[in-house]
């Protein structure tokens, strides 16, 4: 004779919890080959609880969710070979913006450490203009002494296409050393953040006191947004294999790095291909006259802000799915309390 419902939830429940666990570790790609056999041996508990309660509680929450339970192990233990281009789809589609939200706080303690930089360079120059002698490279100083933007000779000097594809290169670099300055405990990703917003900081001041902060804005006012938001989310990737190495928790060191780096490699490697659009247009559209400021400012503008919306939005819909299941064996459990 079959037991009461309650008493068959609260005996099994353990283990159903348990798999629950390591399903949400597989997602999000921290499972420990060591897992492995304890996943699949919890998936077959499952299946054997759920074919009892399709015998005995047909229809009630705890089949329900068992049922689900069970199809979200069978998916995540026996996956097929996906296409390449699947893999990229879903990668962008679910997986980068995912893994960004996830890892926020790196990210946001990145901008803080670059807008400390911004804050420094510029209100040295402000304060003290000679400090622009240190700050600025002399080679932007001769031009703002001219009164001409840096930037006006790009076109004559190269073609559009070498311009961007020179621009994408050295963007790839200072993303990448961003990132991988972060072995060393995270204080290479924090110079480089630092130097870089102090260098960005001092030239912008450096143009605003002699004049020439329109030429500066109608430069960088197409690709800024996303350009400076890429290298603070390279900052937060080189921030979390610093914290790994700083502090990682019951793991050891090395397998903390392997464990996290999975996720910084994720944010850098799906910044890549924005990157290297945003190179085009600050290669065609960024330098010279032939669009207006005001187009430049609401092109900049409005790629951010689809750009943060994409990474704040999307996949969202996936997430909600996956959580369905623990919300409903919530609801199933305080009804059988």
């Amino acid at each position: 004779m079959a037991a009461p419902l309650p008493a068959f939830v609260a005996r099994r429940r353990p283990d159903w919890e348990a798999l629950q666990a390591l399903l949400s570790r597989q997602r999000a790609g921290t499972l420990r080959l060591a897992e492995l056999r304890t996943l699949d041996t919890l998936y077959r508990r499952a299946s054997a609880d759920l074919a009892h309660a399709q015998t005995f509680y047909p229809g009630t929450d705890a089949h329900r969710f068992l049922n689900q339970l069970c199809g979200q192990a069978y998916g995540a233990i026996y996956q097929p070979p996906r296409e390449r281009w699947v893999a990229v789809r879903d990668f962008f589609r679910r997986d980068f913006p995912a893994t960004l939200r996830a890892e926020g706080r790196f990210v946001a303690v990145s901008a803080a450490f670059f807008i400390l930089g911004l804050l420094l360079g510029s209100l040295v120059v402000l304060l003290e203009p000679r400090g622009a002698e240190l700050l600025v490279p002399e080679g932007v100083r001769n031009y703002v002494a001219e009164g001409r933007m840096w930037t006006d000779d790009l076109l004559s000097v190269a073609p559009p296409n070498a311009v961007a594809s020179g621009i994408a290169t050295n963007n790839l670099t200072v993303i990448i050393f961003a990132f991988a300055s972060g072995i060393v405990f995270g204080l290479g990703t924090v110079f480089t953040l630092v130097n870089n917003g102090v260098m960005i900081g001092a030239t912008a001041a450096h143009c605003v006191h002699q004049g020439m902060g329109l030429g500066l804005l109608d430069f960088v006012s197409a690709h800024g947004p996303v350009e400076l938001s890429i290298i603070v989310i390279a900052g937060g990737a080189g921030l979390i294999l610093g914290q790994a190495l700083i502090d990682p928790g019951e793991l050891p060191r090395a397998q903390a790095l392997t464990v996290r780096g999975k996720a910084a490699v994720k944010l850098v490697l799906g910044c890549a291909p924005f990157l290297a659009c945003i190179g085009v247009v600050e290669g065609y559209i960024s330098p010279g006259n032939l669009f207006p400021t005001w187009l430049k400012v609401s092109l900049g503008l409005t790629l951010g802000g689809l750009f943060w919306l994409y990474l704040l939005r999307a996949g969202r819909a996936d997430d909600m799915t996956e959580s369905s299941v623990s919300l409903r064996w919530a609801a199933a459990s305080s009804r059988l309390r």
